[in-house]
């Protein structure tokens, strides 16, 4: 029998258990923003299909709904699972609004659910496939997805990435390995790796990286990071000033970093 690679969960605030597991499905169609149909709108609004959830066993209150043949089938969050059953990364939100009978075995169904969350790219797909076996090892896994995709590697290290024992003091020293950081997810994912170990994680921006250096994430402030290749960061990131939603530069970046107690070499 083939693993799940989705889960269904409740989402609605006024039925419990608000995280209970309403299926657990083989596949899903139509999931990918990037990926759905590229047919003409028939009018002047574009209406995109549903996400199909394939494979499915229903269980719980969603069970009840269908062997009571309701119309009202909840709302549900749709989660990335890894080969043991574990969360990767919530994919999608919506309305369950359909199911069918499902080819891939008796009892089985496929669900239709409308998103009301922006669907993933797929690139996220590729991250969760990366991960699906367990944490990845290698160093670096994360530079060969591009700037969406490594945005979902820091979403799924966040959850399931390593850890260290926390360490602080002066004389500690991190090496950050710049090769690879040609935008701002890519920062985050070097220097989670940089601390971590690989599929390690030390925050996805400005705010959780402040919130890991205060514990939790193993490496304490004050400590040392060796940042080799930094030119390549000091030329992707740009050096002009912020002034909206921009990622920071460079120069922004090597300040933050400097402030919350970072002793940072440039090699």
């Amino acid at each position: 029998m083939q693993l799940p690679r989705y889960a269904l969960a409740a989402y609605d605030p006024d039925r419990s258990p608000y995280d209970e597991i309403w299926a657990l499905c083989a596949d899903a169609e139509q999931l990918f923003a990037d990926q759905l149909p590229d047919e003409p709108a028939t009018s002047d609004e574009l209406v995109e299909p549903p996400v199909r959830l394939i494979g499915c066993s229903p269980r719980g209150a969603l069970r009840d709904a269908l062997e009571a043949g309701g119309s009202d089938l909840g709302h549900g969050r749709v989660l990335r699972l890894g080969s043991m059953g574990q969360t990767l990364q919530h994919a999608v939100e919506g309305e369950v609004v359909a199911w069918i009978p499902s080819a891939r075995g008796q009892g089985l169904v496929d669900l239709a659910l409308d998103p009301w969350t922006v669907r993933p790219p797929r690139a996220a797909r590729e991250v969760w496939d990366t991960w699906w076996c367990g944490r990845p090892e290698e160093r670096n896994g994360w530079a060969r997805h591009g700037t969406d995709g490594r945005a979902h590697w820091l979403g799924v290290a966040r959850v399931n990435g390593r850890r260290r024992s926390p360490d602080a003091g002066a004389g500690v020293s991190y090496h950050l390995d710049g090769r690879h950081i040609t935008d701002e997810p890519a920062f985050y994912c070097a220097l989670g790796e940089a601390l971590n170990g690989p599929a390690g994680y030390f925050g996805r921006d400005l705010d959780t990286l402040s919130e890991c250096l205060r514990g939790g994430f193993g490496a304490l402030a004050p400590f040392t990071l060796v940042w080799h290749d930094a030119h390549i960061a000091r030329t992707c990131l740009g050096v002009t000033p912020r002034t909206d939603d921009r990622p920071p530069s460079f120069e922004e970046l090597l300040a933050f970093v400097v402030h919350e107690g970072i002793g940072v070499v440039l090699a």
